[in-house]
């Protein structure tokens, strides 16, 4: 997947508030307007979200959450996935938001230190059923709250999360959630800009839940999810926030950072398509432990590594990755954020998947014994790397061997990301694999068919009530 340029667009000029350019583009877009490739990415993105939704409605915390909405009432208005009911599209956003982003294997970006899928999908999903809206027009909603959101995110995240320790999806997914639902509000752009300026509402949230383990962390996508769709309901009721909520001297780029690239946001907007430049998960982890994990496997793959012969693993990484260095972590949430847990689980098991984050691993002595011997080090030089090129996250990994042997791996870049992509059939594989054991094969083949034709369902509710309805076998 590479990032596609094409003609700028009439409607996205760079004039006027920069809430009110990224409204402008995510209002008057149409899918018609975008490259045919574009179109395919975006379907793939809701595949793959879609089978980490179903599969983590398994899970005992996703289910908490989703008792906590049906507890709610109201109106039913959209699907809560995989769990047989319908609840206000706000909250339903919130549910499969959450319940998404639970299994750390929902897609990402590197640039934008954003989870477009698990905060712009549920909000466009939600309020397609509530509108009984095309697959066109949610493909169309769906681009455009990942367009904003990605541009959003690369124009201030690494600052946030570097220089205040912000979770750069809970802070900045509701801008992407909101350009979806105006888009699929159908809002006029004065509405939309003042949906934007509403996401000043946008959680500030930090990432000391995830080296915690705190349950709560869920919420980080769900919450912006839920954030995003009412901002636009709002806006469409009269409520609106502030026009130069980004740029002004009391705005959120300076709330939320100490450096941003403000004009970045607009300036290719509606010509170079980043939805493309996503990556899809393998891993059940925290993506900045990916390439580390992918250079473990390297090391030890068809089990060449005896693991008693082990003395010490070293890991050197970057900024920010170098914190994440618990290597006693209580929590399955806290393992999936802990190198050294992450590290040793790939080195035991062979690989890093959701069946392999179990409370039996948690508790695994070998797994437990080689977490103890992992040292994570920020190193000047793969820091240095990262700082000049933030779309790489670069690693090296040191294993050391009781006979004097010590073998060592690098990697900039994990498999699933822009420069090493899953293939279209390995995503589908990937939800196969993650919905079939719970929901058996004839859903899986049903499933896999709606989303391919996607394009041509005249009623989102026909395919949400099948995600809704969609029961364990």
């Amino acid at each position: 997947m590479h990032t596609m340029a094409t003609d700028r667009p009439s409607y996205v000029t760079a004039d006027g508030p920069i809430a009110e350019t990224l409204a402008r583009f995510a209002v008057n877009l149409r899918v018609g307007d975008v490259p045919l490739a574009v179109v395919a990415s975006a379907k793939l993105c809701l595949l793959d979200f879609v089978g980490v939704t179903l599969a983590g409605t398994q899970e005992a915390p996703a289910r908490a959450i989703v008792d906590f909405v049906r507890a709610y009432g109201g109106v039913a208005e959209a699907s809560v996935w995989g769990c047989a009911f319908e609840a206000p599209a706000a909250l339903a956003a919130l549910a499969n938001g959450s319940v998404g982003h639970h299994l750390e294997l929902d897609d990402g970006h590197i640039l934008g230190h954003v989870h477009p899928g698990a905060t712009v999908i549920p909000a466009a999903f939600a309020l397609a059923e509530r509108r009984r809206a095309s697959g066109r027009d949610l493909l169309t909603a769906i681009i455009a709250g990942y367009e904003v959101l990605i541009r959003v995110g690369r124009a201030m995240a690494a600052s946030a999360m570097y220089d205040r320790g912000y979770h750069g999806p809970g802070l900045f997914g509701a801008f992407g959630a909101a350009a979806a639902a105006a888009a699929m509000l159908r809002l006029d752009e004065e509405q939309a800009t003042r949906a934007v300026g509403n996401c000043c509402l946008a959680p500030a949230a930090t990432f000391q839940a995830f080296s915690e383990g705190a349950s709560v962390k869920d919420l980080y996508c769900g919450w912006p999810a839920m954030v995003g769709t009412m901002a636009a309901q709002l806006a469409a009721g009269g409520i609106g926030g502030p026009r130069r909520l980004f740029e002004g001297k009391l705005g959120f780029s300076r709330a939320v950072a100490d450096r941003s690239d403000l004009a970045g946001m607009t300036a290719d907007l509606g010509r170079a398509w980043l939805l493309p430049t996503v990556y899809v998960k393998r891993h059940s982890a925290c993506s900045f432990a990916h390439t580390m994990i992918d250079a473990v496997l390297s090391l030890s793959s068809g089990g060449a590594i005896p693991l008693e012969a082990v003395e010490q693993l070293t890991v050197r990484t970057h900024r920010f990755a170098a914190d994440l260095d618990d290597s006693n972590p209580r929590t399955l949430t806290a393992a999936k954020s802990s190198l050294p847990f992450c590290a040793a689980l790939a080195l035991v098991r062979g690989h890093a998947l959701l069946t392999d984050f179990t409370a039996d691993a948690l508790a695994d002595d070998t797994v437990r014994r080689l977490a103890s011997r992992t040292k994570i080090l920020l190193d000047p030089t793969l820091d240095a790397r990262h700082a000049a090129r933030e779309d790489r996250r670069p690693v090296r990994v040191e294993i050391a061997l009781d006979d004097g042997r010590c073998l060592a791996a690098e990697r900039d870049v994990a498999r699933g990301w822009p420069e090493d992509p899953l293939e279209p059939q390995d995503i589908a594989e990937k939800f196969r694999a993650l919905v079939e054991p719970a929901y058996g094969p004839r859903a899986v083949r049903s499933l896999l068919d709606a989303l391919a034709s996607l394009e041509d369902l005249d009623d989102v509710k026909v395919l949400g009530r099948a995600l809704a309805e969609a029961a364990p076998a």
